[in-house]
């Protein structure tokens, strides 16, 4: 009898341990993180029926062109952002939306950005003029570069900003939402006379709409001039605070850029149609899992200036915690039905399952690690994030040079995948060991 009692009152406890965990989980917060995350899943359900769409209408042969230079223009444009683009989300915190700094801060940032943009468009125009076989490629095309790259760099100094700012949501409209509802009209009025070429134009229009135009829409009105030419000082000290960012931006999109130009060059254009499509789902995943960091930003910003290790380690694990409620039940659904997701692009496109499979186990990898980049950046470790940004390059290179010829799609699956995890891992123990120095400050635009 009193063994029955006494079982009863374990089953009792644990009952009412578990009750109590979860009454303490933040329910309410939670809808919050995934409110911004749902908006992006909306326009994540956009892009994907863009892609379908546009892999339905060129299939297997001519997307895999659009797709090659989509991603080409798009980590251009983020290289081009020189960092800037990491330093408003850093830096608007703790400008305390006081309007005049806000805008002495962008207006002449978004022009340095602008100048780099126009410089690494220029070296794409000549990879375009140097490697592409034929005489269609006119003055429409190098244009197309050029509008695609500086559109793509102001959306992203655009949306960055708005989340410094604490509008997380209109940071996922412009940067994402609007884009890809203009480029899905654009689709439907195109229709069967779609091509590659069409595509591309219609992209890069999007980016240009959104990035030029979003300087004066909701969210930053009345912050005074969009644009300041800046001068010889602030461009260079403007250049100085964002060089090891670029450093870094540079490196990572080497590290994805040089396996894909292998893959681009020694295997027929429908493996890389296969890796694209494949890529451009685990992309969705990616940004989903960032709109869910994006609301913890500011906090982290604020709590990494004055350094409170219990204050970061709880707003990191909340968002890491959050992330991963939100979205490892759609990354394994993704990867269970993975061959149906992939035949959805259309003839062909089933092919490429192996290589999809292998990214989204990655991606759950990188999902419980949590946003260990926003966390480097916030703790001012800019200088070890271009030298781990290096390393990633150099093994990520070699890696591709090994893998990709002989395996192909699958091959690049496994190596981009395999560096979505690499870098979390460095990124992490670097943050620790700066989080651990007593001497250890972020860095600031007005040190």
């Amino acid at each position: 009898m009193g063994e029955s009692r006494k079982n009863r009152a374990k089953v009792l406890g644990s009952r009412n341990g578990v009750i109590t965990w979860i009454k303490a989980i933040p329910f309410q917060n939670l809808m919050e993180s995934a409110y911004p995350a749902a908006l992006r899943f909306g326009g994540a359900g956009l892009q994907l029926l863009v892609t379908i769409l546009i892999a339905r209408f060129l299939g297997v042969k001519e997307s895999g062109v659009y797709f090659f230079w989509v991603a080409v223009m798009l980590e251009a444009g983020q290289v081009a952002t020189f960092g800037l683009d990491r330093l408003a989300v850093q830096q608007l915190p703790r400008l305390k939306r006081d309007p005049i700094s806000i805008s002495g801060f962008l207006a002449p940032l978004r022009a340095t950005a602008l100048i780099m943009a126009v410089v690494l468009a220029g070296i794409l125009c000549l990879y375009s003029f140097w490697t592409q076989e034929g005489d269609h490629r006119s003055v429409w095309w190098y244009a197309m570069i050029l509008a695609c790259v500086s559109g793509i760099t102001l959306s992203f100094i655009n949306a960055e900003a708005m989340t410094g700012l604490g509008h997380p949501v209109l940071s996922i409209f412009y940067r994402h939402t609007l884009t890809t509802v203009i480029l899905l009209l654009a689709i439907v009025i195109s229709g069967t006379r779609l091509t590659a070429d069409i595509a591309l134009i219609a992209y890069a229009g999007s980016f240009c709409i959104c990035g030029f135009g979003t300087m004066i829409a909701p969210g930053f009105r009345g912050l005074g001039r969009p644009l300041k030419i800046p001068t010889k000082t602030e461009f260079t000290q403007t250049l100085g605070k964002g060089f090891p960012i670029f450093l870094n931006s540079l490196f990572a999109s080497l590290a994805f850029l040089i396996p894909l130009g292998i893959l681009e060059r020694v295997h027929p254009s429908e493996e890389l149609a296969l890796f694209t499509t494949g890529f451009r789902i685990i992309l969705l995943f990616s940004v989903l899992a960032n709109a869910i960091y994006s609301l913890q930003m500011p906090d982290l910003s604020r709590a990494a200036h004055v350094m409170d290790v219990s204050a970061m380690g709880r707003i990191y694990r909340g968002a890491a915690g959050k992330g991963i409620i939100l979205l490892s039940v759609p990354l394994v659904v993704a990867f269970v039905f993975a061959h149906p997701v992939m035949e959805v692009f259309g003839e062909g496109f089933g092919e490429g399952v192996t290589g999809l499979r292998i990214m989204l186990g990655f991606a759950m990898l990188s999902l419980v690690l949590g946003p260990a980049i926003q966390l480097l950046l916030m703790v001012g470790r800019m200088k070890e994030m271009a030298v781990l940004a290096a390393v990633e390059m150099l093994v990520v290179g070699a890696a591709g040079f090994l893998v990709v010829p002989r395996y192909g799609a699958e091959g690049m699956a496994f190596v981009v995948g395999a560096s979505l995890v690499l870098e979390k891992v460095l990124y992490i123990a670097c943050a620790l060991h700066g989080i651990r120095k007593p001497s250890s400050q972020p860095e600031s635009l007005d040190s």
